[in-house]
């Protein structure tokens, strides 16, 4: 009996754990956008090179989420490729040290890059995690940013409706972005100080030159890997219940596994006796 009392409560101490790993979810968009924002990337009416779109709110669906509402950005055309929804405020998600960025995300597979293979580039589109901070202190401009690498991001052609995808906030997962002055502040430091949270799109090329100028960057002033559209019609985008959650940790799913096999024994065990 006391064999069968010690396998229960090891069992629910890891369900426990386990509950406490989902955190509450900030961003269900389920009423509205919740203050989420978007931008486009490419070449506005009367200009001669590809530029950033000023931002604007994210557009919002009461009936495509997953469920109930859900925001999304959808191209049009080469001029206005779809770039960017993300979240501007201080540490919105608490200290994301340990954690893990989480989201439900759909697409219309219909996507493409200026790149189509240039420069590195193996010409898929990836939706990739971003997390920034703007260290400027008085008339010094300071910018710390990481974007996902290609294989810790997510391609979205190859999305079946909405499907849910992570990332863990290590180092290893992320590039640093060029030409960007951090200061003194580190990747570890960017979790527990941050000021804007989101996803870019952005082409399947890992070498990141420089905006102002660098190989693989520019082509006759156009951004070759920012943003994505389709040449033949609209594509969309879509993101519900964004959110921040604990890495799990191997004791913890060791603990559930000993309480499941525990509970199985004695079932068997009953059943024979």
């Amino acid at each position: 009996m006391k064999r069968i009392f010690l396998q229960v409560t090891v069992l629910f101490t890891a369900l426990a754990l386990f509950a406490g790993l989902a955190n509450a979810t900030p961003f269900t968009y389920d009423t509205d956008n919740q203050g989420w924002q978007q931008s486009y990337i490419g070449r506005p009416s009367g200009s001669t090179y590809d530029t950033l779109y000023p931002r604007q709110a994210a557009d919002w669906t009461d009936t495509e989420g997953n469920p109930a509402g859900s925001i999304f950005q959808t191209a049009d055309g080469i001029n206005q490729r779809a770039y960017w929804l993300g979240y501007i405020e201080d540490n919105s998600l608490g200290d994301l040290t340990g954690m893990r960025l989480q989201t439900d995300i759909r697409s219309t597979n219909n996507w493409q890059t200026i790149a189509n293979g240039a420069s590195g580039d193996d010409g898929n589109v990836y939706a990739r995690w971003v997390i920034a901070n703007d260290v400027s202190t008085g008339t010094e401009t300071s910018y710390n940013m990481f974007i996902s690498n290609r294989a810790a991001s997510i391609d979205v052609n190859q999305l079946n409706g909405w499907e849910t995808h992570s990332v863990a906030l290590e180092e290893s997962n992320f590039l640093r972005w060029p030409n960007y002055d951090a200061d003194t502040q580190t990747f570890a430091d960017l979790l527990s100080d941050y000021d804007s949270i989101g996803l870019y799109l952005f082409s399947g090329t890992d070498t990141i030159s420089n905006i102002d100028g660098g190989t693989g960057t520019w082509d006759n002033n156009r951004l070759l890997h920012y943003g994505a559209y389709n040449d033949s019609g609209t594509a969309t985008w879509g993101l519900d219940n964004f959110q921040a959650a604990p890495v799990p940790e191997p004791a913890t799913i060791l603990l559930l596994g000993i309480g499941l096999l525990g509970l199985v024994g004695y079932s068997r065990k009953r059943k024979k006796s």
